[in-house]
């Protein structure tokens, strides 16, 4: 979770000029003008990381008629801080540009060709570097779509992984067309960074310290320890090895944060993909147990994770044979054998996301209940602050059952050793 002060407001360059800019681009016409504008946060605290996001309401007049449109800005922060280090070189920005712009739109292409009507991702109106990274994006929240507080239930994860079988089988279908697309490795240097280790490792001690207070857990503690560097190495080869049965463009970060839902009557008719600035060509596998963890509910993954794969498999296949793919089409088999050499993702996803996903912002940081959302900031680059939350949240009621339950699990399948 992160929150900036520099989300509250608008950078001086965000300015009426620069709406002009995006709009006579969008709208084909060198005319445009624009009458007033208004920006506000574009999300909540903890809905994102690696961006700072503005909704911009404009009126303006294109042609002699006078519009509205309301926007997405996703821009650099410029404040001091973990997120500004994180993002300062603009690779994270390069990749989701080239998603957007070079890959996306095939995707769409193909999926039209095949006959069918799926929407990927928002549709990318405007990206520049000057004065700073910048992408502008159409308001899904005018199409009914809005963020969710919760994990995905069963009916909600299909949604998802009808999406991602097809997402994969495109790339598949089109990674010769585009070959920038074998070029994106998830950021590794940007991502897996010294306060990445940092965190991991803290975490790791907290979880093998609490496993010599749970009866029957204590000879968990030293293999825990001993995992630490193995399993970021692990890691690192996990999302740079290509040398597997089958690779796919994944999405990256298949957080549920990173969707948007179009819900009708209470009921999640579509979940919209957002957020590429992570994605990777790899392993299958790298999606799906990213997003076992990171979206989908602890009770859906428990009662219906095989069923969950089992299904995305036969929507990826159905896209491979609906884009006449003309390769070999990998079999079920082959996809289980990637999640498992890909298992070791589990054990690092469980100890570093996982509190954050099981505990409200509240339970997790007392104080934002207190709080105004103007007066919320959070340093993370501060490393006694991640101690003390990390500590804290691992130390919940609902986190040390999820722990008791998954360690012997990871240990049957071999997680907890390298």
């Amino acid at each position: 979770m992160a929150f900036n002060k520099d989300e509250m407001n608008a950078p001086k360059w965000m300015d009426g000029a620069f709406f002009e800019k995006v709009l006579r681009r969008s709208e084909a016409d060198d005319s445009v003008t624009v009458a007033e504008f208004q920006t506000t946060p574009g999300s909540r605290p903890g809905d994102h990381f690696a961006s700072i996001i503005f909704r911009a309401a404009v009126s303006f007049v294109s042609f002699g008629e006078k519009k509205e449109i309301s926007l997405i800005v996703k821009t650099m922060p410029e404040l001091e801080g973990l997120k500004k280090d994180v993002l300062k070189d603009g690779k994270l920005f390069e990749t989701e540009t080239i998603m957007y712009e070079a890959i996306l739109p095939e995707m769409h292409k193909l999926l039209r060709q095949a006959g069918d009507d799926t929407k990927l991702g928002p549709r990318l109106l405007y990206s520049s570097q000057d004065p700073t990274w910048v992408m502008v994006l159409e308001d899904l929240s005018k199409q009914n779509y809005v963020m969710k507080d919760t994990q995905l239930n069963l009916q909600e994860s299909k949604i998802l992984y009808a999406k991602l079988g097809r997402w994969h089988a495109a790339s598949l279908c089109l990674s010769e067309k585009i070959p920038e697309m074998k070029s994106l490795d998830y950021n590794l240097g940007v991502i897996m960074n010294e306060k990445v280790a940092e965190a991991w490792n803290n975490n790791i001690n907290i979880l093998a310290k609490m496993c010599l207070e749970w009866p029957g857990y204590e000879h968990f503690s030293e293999r825990l320890v001993k995992l630490r560097n193995p399993l970021l190495k692990r890691l690192k080869e996990m999302y740079t090895d290509q040398d597997n049965i089958y690779n796919v463009l994944n999405h990256g970060d298949c957080h549920y944060k990173n969707f948007m839902y179009q819900i009708l009557d209470g009921k999640t008719e579509d979940v919209m993909l957002l957020d590429f600035q992570i994605s990777t060509w790899g392993s299958p596998a790298i999606d799906i147990i990213y997003s076992m963890y990171n979206s989908v509910s602890i009770e859906t993954r428990d009662n219906h994770r095989e069923e969950l794969i089992k299904f995305y498999y036969n929507e990826f296949v159905n896209a491979l044979k609906m884009f006449e793919f003309q390769g070999k089409i990998p079999s079920l088999i082959d996809l289980r054998i990637e999640i498992t050499k890909c298992g070791h993702l589990e054990t690092f996803l469980t100890t570093m996301f996982l509190p954050l996903l099981i505990l409200t912002p509240e339970e997790m940081m007392p104080q934002l209940a207190e709080q105004s959302n103007e007066a919320i900031q959070v340093d993370f680059s501060d490393v006694k602050e991640q101690e003390k939350l990390a500590e804290h949240c691992f130390k919940h009621p609902r986190y040390t059952a999820v722990m008791k339950k998954c360690l012997p699990v990871f240990d049957n399948m071999g997680l907890l050793d390298l």
